[in-house]
């Protein structure tokens, strides 16, 4: 159990690593099919920690693909509430909708004469404010929701030059390795063939000419021996950085793979908040937010028209509770769907719009969890031997 513990930290270490580079990143296309590790890279798999690390990476990813889709659910969920909402409404009989109408038209003229009233405290169009007044509770929190996603953003971006840093850093590294052992082989082969041209010359000089070569053989013997031994230890060295930066490119498609998911997550998080919100940044939205509320707060001044609007909204509250409408008050900040059908379609149509963006978010991360679940089985299943070992990293996870 220590050693696990002592692992997975070691692994959180790196997978968590610290970042202070703030410099910009041109923002590149991550979307795509992920890059998983196959058969041929797996040659590190023997070494115990490479093993653990693979395993705590890919239950890591899962774990936040199912996060990512439960959130998505959750919201999911509540868009689906209001659309059947939307159906219950549409069928309720004319005798019904007659008063529904009757009470959403007095608080649309309500609502007008507020603005009329405090239509000096503008800077928002009217699109604006039927908007924000409809996530009126939820845009204080989508606010921070943002600004988090926007930092998150910065240090993925970040990640990605380091990353990219790295790539380039492996590739000179490896041409130079290569080239060392290249350049140890030729001129291991030149020396050899110098060497040998060396003595039979001397082998010559010696029947030919009966000279006294007997220095010669040990000069050329001792020099051959000791550049060959140079040429043979740089050739070892080379051929050892190589593995060595085999194993650190399987260590950066890890991290490539892992970052590209949360670059995924976190451009589908960021877009589904900008098209919820209208907005482009959350320091535009906090801009909006706080003009909003100096308008509504001038409007507020007005008791007379709150408390007629009060009055009006329990009215219209209690008649659609009365029909079966699940979350009734939704509908007192958007009564113009209830007077104009085409605003209705519209409202519809861009739920709809949410909820689909949020299905594909969903499914997204249920593939994404599907393929590291996979990989698991694969690795257990192509490495027999070390599948017990791969069951209990599962559930010592779990269990943590």
């Amino acid at each position: 159990m220590g050693l696990f513990k002592k692992l997975r930290k070691k692994w959180e270490k790196w997978y968590y690593h610290d970042l202070d580079d703030d410099s910009g990143w041109e923002e590149e296309d991550y979307y795509g099919e992920e890059e998983y590790l196959n058969e041929d890279e797996y040659d590190s798999f023997h070494d115990a920690d490479t093993r653990t690390v693979m395993v705590l990476e890919n239950l890591g990813r899962m774990k936040e693909a199912a996060d990512r889709a439960e959130q998505s659910r959750e919201e999911y969920d509540a868009i689906t509430a209001l659309l059947v909402d939307m159906e219950e409404i549409d069928a309720l009989p004319n005798e019904e909708k007659v008063q529904i109408v009757d009470q959403a038209m007095h608080i649309e003229k309500l609502e007008r004469e507020r603005q009329r009233l405090f239509n000096e405290s503008g800077g928002m169009d009217e699109e604006q404010i039927k908007l924000f007044k409809r996530y009126e509770d939820d845009i204080p929190g989508g606010i921070k929701k943002i600004r988090e996603a926007e930092d998150y953003r910065r240090l993925i971006r970040m990640d990605m030059r380091k990353m990219e840093a790295e790539r380039n850093s492996y590739r000179f590294q490896l041409k130079e390795a290569v080239m060392a052992v290249t350049n140890s082989r030729g001129a291991a082969i030149i020396c050899a063939v110098s060497m040998a041209i060396a003595l039979v010359l001397l082998a010559v000089l010696q029947g030919v000419y009966k000279l006294d070569v007997s220095l010669g053989y040990i000069l050329i013997g001792g020099a051959g021996a000791l550049t060959l031994t140079v040429l043979f230890v740089k050739y070892q060295d080379a051929a050892k950085e190589i593995k060595h930066l085999e194993k650190l490119r399987n260590r950066m498609i890890g991290l490539h793979n892992t970052v590209k998911i949360r670059y995924v997550n976190n451009t589908n998080l960021l877009s589904y908040l900008y098209m919820k919100y209208d907005t482009d940044s959350a320091d535009k939205l906090e801009e909006d937010w706080a003009r909003y509320v100096e308008i509504m707060n001038a409007r507020y001044k007005d008791e007379k028209i709150r408390a007629d609007l009060e009055y009006y909204y329990n009215k219209l509250n209690d008649c659609l509770s009365r029909n079966g409408i699940k979350d009734p008050d939704i509908w007192n900040r958007q009564v113009r769907a209830l007077t104009d059908p085409r605003e209705m379609v519209e409202i519809r149509h861009a739920l709809l719009s949410r909820r689909q963006k949020l299905r594909e978010n969903m499914e997204y991360n249920k593939e994404v969890a599907e393929k590291s679940q996979k990989l698991i089985k694969d690795l257990a299943s192509a490495y027999p031997e070390y599948s017990e070992e791969i069951a209990g990293i599962v559930a010592r996870y779990d269990g943590n």
